[in-house]
């Protein structure tokens, strides 16, 4: 893709995929920029849960059963690259 128009957010510039016109709870958007914003895989976004629970658990055991999640975590990787 060679994006001509670039769109910043949050101090980052994004390629501009197109213009589009839409209707949202009754009120018309004209020209709204469509952008191309690379995403996160599933993969990649459970690797970095799992890493960030084994180097800080502590910031978890509050809310959440950290050995339990990080088995789950293990699993779903397993289950998913087998």
């Amino acid at each position: 893709m060679i994006a001509r128009e670039f769109f910043e957010l949050d101090k980052k510039a994004y390629p501009v995929i197109e213009h589009v016109t839409g209707v949202v709870n009754g009120t018309k958007f004209e020209n709204v920029p469509r952008l191309h914003i690379q995403m996160m895989s599933d993969y990649h976004w459970q690797i970095s849960a799992l890493k960030d629970r084994l180097e800080r658990p502590e910031v978890y055991e509050l809310f959440e059963n950290v050995p339990c999640v990080i088995e789950r975590l293990r699993r779903w990787l397993v289950e998913t690259t087998a």
